[in-house]
Parts: C-alpha cells; sequence; structure tokens
C-alpha cells in the first residue's frame, strides 16, 4: 500500500478498530504490538484518531504488564488531548481507560471518581456498550476498596444494561463480575450461582477463563480446595497465555491463598514472592498489599519475625490506598500472629479493630473468623 497520507489514516483506523476483536480473543499482547507499530503515524493525526490511539494504547499496555506510569500517561494526554479539542465521547473513553490503569495501580478512590465521571457521561447518551466498560472498572474498584453495596450496585447495573442489549458478552461478564464481588465479600453460595450464570451463557474464552477463576476462589473459600484450586490454576495458565499480567497476578494470589488453606506453605509462598516481584516492578500496589498480608500469614508458624515485617508492610500499603477489607483481613493476621506469641491483650486490640471494620462494611466471612480467633483468647 502506497506511503500517502490517506492510506496513512487507513492503518491507523484499521489497528484501532481492531481492538475490542483483539480484546475479545484473548491476543492482547499482539495488538500491543500492533499499536505501537502505528505510533509515528498518529503524532500527526487529527486529535480524534491520536486520542483513541492514546487511550486503546493505555488500555492495552496496562492489560499486558507495562509499569503503570506508561498507560497513565497516554491516558492522561487522551483526556487532555480531548478536552483541547472539545471531545467529549473521547474524554469518557479516554477515562474509561486511565480508570482500569488507576485500579492497577491502587489509586482506587481516583479511579472510582474516573470511572464514575465516564459512567455518567456514557448513561446519558444511552451508550449502554461503554456504560458497561466503565461498570467494569468501578466494581473491581469498589471491591478492592471495600466497598460491597457499591460493588453489588455497579454490578447490577452492568447486568441489567446487557440483558437490554441482549448481547452475550456483557451478560457473561456481569454474571462472573457479580459472582467476584458476592466471593469477595464472604457469600459464597451466591458467588458461585452467579459464575454458573455465566457458565450456561458459553461465554467467549476470554470471560470463560475470568468466570473459571472467580468460581475457583469461591470454592477455595468455601472449603473445596482440591476443585477450586484446580480451576484457578487452570484460569491462571490461560492467563499466562494471554500474557494478561495483572489479573494474571491476581489470580495467582488466589491460587496462593489456596495453596496455603491446603497447608502447601511453601508452594504458596514461591508463588506469593513471585507476585511480590511482580507487584513492585509494574507497580501494583493493592495486589503488592495483599501478597505481603498472604505471605505473614504463610510465615506466621516458623518465621515470625519475617511473618511481622510482611504484615507491617502490608498493613502500610493497605491503609494509604484506602484498602479497607484488606486492612481489616491485615489487622486480623496481625492479630494472630500476636496470639501465637501469647500475647493476648495485643491480639485481642488487634481482632477488635479487624471486626469493627469488616462489621461496618458488611464483611461476612471476616467477623466470622474473627469472633472465632477472639473466643480462643
Amino acid at each position: 500500500m502506497p506511503d500517502t497520507e490517506p492510506n496513512r489514516l487507513r492503518r491507523i483506523d484499521a489497528v484501532v478498530k481492531q481492538a475490542e476483536v483483539m480484546f475479545a480473543l484473548g491476543r492482547q499482547a499482539e495488538h500491543v504490538q500492533a499499536l505501537d507499530s502505528i505510533r509515528d503515524l498518529t503524532e500527526t493525526a487529527d486529535p480524534p484518531r491520536r486520542a483513541a490511539w492514546l487511550s486503546w494504547a493505555g488500555f492495552f499496555h496496562s492489560l499486558t504488564g507495562a509499569r503503570t506510569e506508561v498507560p497513565i500517561a497516554y491516558c492522561r494526554e487522551a483526556v487532555a488531548l480531548a478536552d483541547l479539542a472539545g471531545l467529549d465521547d473521547m474524554r469518557a473513553f479516554a477515562e474509561c481507560s486511565l480508570a482500569q490503569v488507576y485500579l492497577f495501580a491502587g489509586n482506587l478512590q481516583e479511579a472510582l471518581e474516573t470511572g464514575e465521571r465516564a459512567l455518567q457521561f456514557f448513561e446519558s447518551r444511552q451508550n449502554l456498550w461503554w456504560a458497561c466498560r466503565a461498570l467494569y472498572q468501578l466494581s473491581p474498584a469498589a471491591n478492592a476498596s471495600g466497598q460491597w453495596k457499591q460493588g453489588l450496585e455497579y454490578c447490577r447495573r452492568a447486568l441489567e444494561h446487557g440483558q437490554e442489549m441482549n448481547d452475550l458478552r456483557l451478560k457473561s461478564s456481569g454474571w462472573w463480575r457479580t459472582g467476584s464481588t458476592h466471593i469477595q465479600r464472604g457469600d459464597f453460595d451466591s458467588g458461585l450461582r452467579c459464575c454458573e450464570q455465566a457458565f450456561a451463557l458459553n461465554p467467549i474464552p476470554f470471560d470463560a477463563a475470568m468466570a473459571r477463576g472467580v468460581h475457583g476462589y469461591g470454592l477455595v473459600k468455601a472449603g473445596n480446595l482440591r476443585t477450586g484450586i484446580a480451576e484457578l490454576a487452570d484460569a491462571v495458565a490461560w492467563l499466562e497465555k494471554s500474557n494478561l499480567r495483572y489479573t494474571r497476578s491476581l489470580y495467582t494470589l488466589w491460587l496462593a491463598e489456596g495453596y496455603l488453606r491446603q497447608g502447601q506453605e511453601r508452594r504458596a509462598q514461591r508463588l506469593l514472592e513471585e507476585i511480590l516481584t511482580t507487584s513492585r516492578e509494574r507497580g501494583y500496589r493493592h495486589l503488592e498489599g495483599v501478597a505481603h498480608r498472604v505471605l505473614g500469614e504463610c510465615l506466621t508458624p516458623d518465621d515470625p519475625a519475617g511473618a511481622a515485617s510482611h504484615l507491617a508492610e502490608a498493613l502500610r500499603i493497605l491503609e494509604e490506598i484506602g484498602s479497607r477489607n484488606e486492612f481489616a483481613s491485615t489487622l486480623a493476621a496481625t492479630g494472630g500472629l500476636r496470639r501465637s506469641a501469647d500475647n493476648s491483650d495485643e491480639a485481642r486490640q488487634f481482632l477488635e479493630r479487624a471486626l469493627a471494620i469488616f462489621e461496618t462494611l458488611g464483611t461476612i466471612d471476616g467477623p466470622l473468623r474473627v469472633r472465632g480467633a477472639l473466643a480462643e483468647l
């Protein structure tokens, strides 16, 4: 194809328009290369094309493991360009991508605020597809913050939009995301049923893998360790093949929790140390904090000093980013560490603080564990 201005624009359009399909097919790493290949062409393109490229570049680079500063810069440039050119729709699109990157970076409040702006724009225009995309960033940000009621409301709206459009992808995604919120809150039965609703729709490979991982985590938390671990391992393998770094790290963290509950501490520890390395390298602050917490629990029986160090770091990170449920879980784990050292008074203080937060948030399984630990003091 001759190197003419019209052909250069056609090439930009072709790559940008393939983004949704490549995402659905799980070919994110391949599409990052395609986007990078037209970087120079977009620098002299008109604002709508440049903003679209910046937004998709930020979105795909965040998925495939670029350090979070890189996609944040892409998305912020897209927002600034859209503002300058008066492109309200492109601004909302860019902020939808930016909300995802903020979530990955552990900027939870910014993720919620940015995603809400995008959601309001899309819903006001009855653009239900992109409203769902905004809701898909908002629900995990709410979950990471421990805002279960808000997270479930985001999922309800996404499911409602998907059903109104009668779209397979939107419906299946809405179901497994709803299941994820229920399971992380501690309502395993509701969460598992939601995942089964997603399976019944025969979803595309991406949503099938995501639903399988969430279902596996629900089984782990419900005590069905063998089956849950197997499902999580399958999901992690699929995510590894698709080069989805953040999501693979999240599911690997859940898998490590399964191994820890199964008594395979060394296997769990290896995975957790891998997640810590990845999280530090990529800037995944929330995952880093949670990994410190689970590693602290893993080390408590045999290395109390190491456990104390990891739990202290988890408390620092999780409080800083506003991850309240995980902060409470870390307080509870610290109480367990104090109890193992026969320091009942300090153990009680940590456990009671954890219980108060869990009850405020409406977490279901956390209070049960903490009350059991308090009863043993």
